[in-house]
């Protein structure tokens, strides 16, 4: 068993991934801002700092694989938050 971290898992194709993960009889720590192992805003410094530490309380030894599947539309007409979340997050 590997254990992963993925940011974006609680929806679309973070959530088949994690489907496909878990399948394969892994461990998957999913982030996002809703419906997730860990709930944080990526699009924050301190929502990623909090995920990392998160990250790191559950997997202290380390993780297999980082997946990062965060991101948000083209239809959100923010760009700056789109920007932060699919680049930063």
């Amino acid at each position: 068993m590997r254990i992963y971290a993925l940011t974006g898992g609680a929806t679309g194709i973070g959530a088949a991934i994690k489907q496909r993960l878990l399948a394969n009889g892994h461990q998957v720590i999913v982030v996002d801002v809703t419906d997730a192992d860990i709930i944080a805003d990526l699009s924050t410094a301190d929502g990623r700092q909090r995920a990392i530490d998160d990250i790191h309380e559950r997997a202290p030894d380390g993780l297999d694989g980082l997946i990062t599947c965060a991101g948000l539309g083209s239809h959100i007409p923010d760009r700056g938050l789109v920007t932060r979340v699919i680049y930063f997050g």
